[in-house]
């Protein structure tokens, strides 16, 4: 009996405190239905008292229409598109633009409270302190407003357009909204003279070292190298002579790009109102310090940073990489020297071949043999700053930039010489199958595969009218006349992005002409590999190779 009595009054409180909880709860929710309902209460009054300003301000005719005493226009135009799409847009325009009497806006021109628009910092005093000690530490700052000048937040955010970046939003207009900003003035003349009292034509011409410095300009925030040396620190304006000029900081593994670019606090950032002096949060720190420590300056974390939109299908030389490409080649590659190895091997343990001598031939013109080994010092060239450029290590950035592009050139302007001469000597036809060539490429691949190791003779001989064995031909014509094309097209296109479209083959224009490019210069590495262990083929291990100098061979 006392068991079921107690039962009973066991479910009772349960039922009592569920209840309470309940009630608790459809409290919290109608508060806060109550809360959000008030809110949108007060951005539908705001819009709806803004019409009236925007009848007149919404209009670009009223720039036209409203001047100084000294014929000086106003701008007093604002987009009201613009404005609806800012962090402003559910504000009250008078929050700001306070009138000096009731009745202040009823008739043109305007009498205001204050001769200026209200400041930042009376709304965004506490939330902002951060920025504004960034500001106080900035360039901008010791060489602004120490020497008298006004400079503030609307100098650089309009506060009738300013809106924050979203996760959803391209980041390269993003990216040219942020730069628009700083070219008012660094780019124009009467902004930075307003400022500074200095004269300067274009302040984009100190930026000489970039190569496609206007695609910089789109794709790289100003503050990101120009901004602080900690990554949200973009409110602190680095004297240039602070900046650090290093390509290696961005185009590299251990890119700017990913640790510092375009870091956007977003809305979604998890304890993003903690230690802003808007409410007591000692005890949210005390339990969360690590997580809030953690979340403050990580490289595009998940709790709202946004860097990775950077790179999103986007090609960025020595950043960008291409795993399964670069894998690919290195399976083929070990792939092709394990099977060389195995070939020299049998070489070696084969039979030698042994040549009683004969009549010596011209075997290769001193023309071709000029064009032979500076193309092949420019492979190397290119090779080795090319893969600089591509994992992004090992020869400083901008050495092996410029190294690649202008030995390219020289590169480009070799290959069409040296069809030139091919068409207009006749010597195409030692590219070209001839007659013998099925039956004559079959006994070539039995000497590679069986007769080298026998001893036996090269049956393709030395003839100066078949430089080349069938084999030869159908490697080299498709080198010469497509992988050499494709190789020098790509690359020239990367040298001059301008003319890649956006979008090629349903990927970002750089990023499929990159990996054409990148696969062209593996196969082309693949082709000199095995070339050069065909070099070793002949009556000794440098006998081609010095007939390739000498044009001598032994018939």
């Amino acid at each position: 009996m006392v068991i079921k009595q107690a039962s009973v009054c066991l479910v009772l409180t349960l039922a009592i405190f569920m209840a309470g909880v309940v009630h608790a709860a459809d409290d919290t929710a109608a508060q806060s239905e109550q809360l959000y309902s008030k809110a949108a209460q007060l951005r539908q009054g705001a819009l709806k008292q803004n019409e009236k300003c925007f009848s007149c301000h919404g209009s670009a005719d009223i720039t036209t229409k409203w001047v100084t005493d000294r014929g000086r226009a106003l701008q007093l135009h604002v987009d009201e598109v613009d404005y609806r799409n800012s962090v402003h847009s559910g504000q009250n325009c008078q929050s700001c633009h306070e009138g000096a009497t009731e009745d202040a806006f009823a008739s043109a021109p305007h009498k205001f409270k204050n001769k200026k628009p209200m400041d930042c910092q009376a709304c965004h005093g506490e939330y902002f302190k951060d920025i504004y000690e960034q500001v106080d530490r900035s360039y901008h700052t010791k060489a602004i407003v120490k020497k008298g000048k006004e400079f503030s937040c609307a100098s650089c955010h309009d506060a009738h357009t300013f809106h924050l970046p979203n996760r959803t939003e391209e980041i390269a207009s993003s990216v040219a909204e942020t730069n628009e900003r700083c070219f008012r003035c660094h780019s124009d003349l009467r902004g930075y003279e307003k400022l500074t009292d200095k004269k300067l034509l274009d302040q984009k011409m100190g930026h000489w070292f970039l190569p496609n410095k206007e695609k910089h300009f789109e794709s790289v925030s100003c503050v990101s190298c120009h901004g602080g040396k900690e990554g949200t620190e973009v409110h602190v304006i680095m004297e240039v002579k602070e900046t650090k000029v290093d390509c290696e900081s961005c185009h590299s593994k251990s890119s700017a790009m990913i640790n510092k670019l375009n870091k956007y606090r977003s809305e979604q950032r998890s304890f993003f109102m903690v230690n802003k002096g808007l409410f007591d949060d000692a005890e949210l720190q005390k339990k969360n310090g690590e997580a809030i420590q953690a979340s403050m300056g990580a490289a595009d974390s998940v709790l709202g940073f946004m860097n990775a939109r950077l790179l999103d299908d986007k090609y960025v030389i020595g950043v960008t990489q291409t795993p399964w490409l670069n894998t690919q080649f290195t399976h083929i590659l070990i792939a092709l020297l394990l099977l060389i190895l195995v070939h020299a091997a049998l070489r070696m343990a084969g039979r030698k071949a042994v040549h009683t001598g004969g009549k010596t031939v011209t075997m290769f013109p001193l023309v071709i043999r000029i064009w032979h080994w500076i193309n092949a010092a420019l492979f190397v060239i290119l090779i080795v700053s090319g893969f600089a450029m591509h994992f992004g290590g090992g020869i400083p950035f901008e050495s092996a930039q410029s190294t690649h592009a202008y030995f390219a050139l020289g590169l480009v302007a070799l290959w069409i010489l040296y069809v030139l001469y091919l068409l207009l000597s006749g010597q195409l036809k030692q590219y070209l199958p001839r007659a013998d060539f099925i039956s004559a490429s079959i006994a070539q691949a039995k000497y590679y595969m069986l007769g080298i190791y026998k001893g036996q003779e090269n049956p393709a001989g030395h003839d100066p009218a078949k430089r080349l064995n069938p084999l030869q031909q159908s490697a080299y014509l498709p080198v010469l006349f497509v992988l050499f094309p494709v190789l020098i097209a790509s690359g020239l296109a990367l040298f001059i992005p301008d003319i890649i479209p956006p979008e090629l083959m349903g990927m970002e224009g750089k990023r499929c002409v990159s990996l054409v490019h990148t696969g062209a210069a593996f196969l082309m590495v693949l082709f000199i590999v095995l070339h050069l262990y065909l070099c070793t083929t002949g009556e000794s291990i440098f006998a081609l190779v010095r007939s390739m100098v000498t044009g001598k061979m032994k018939k």
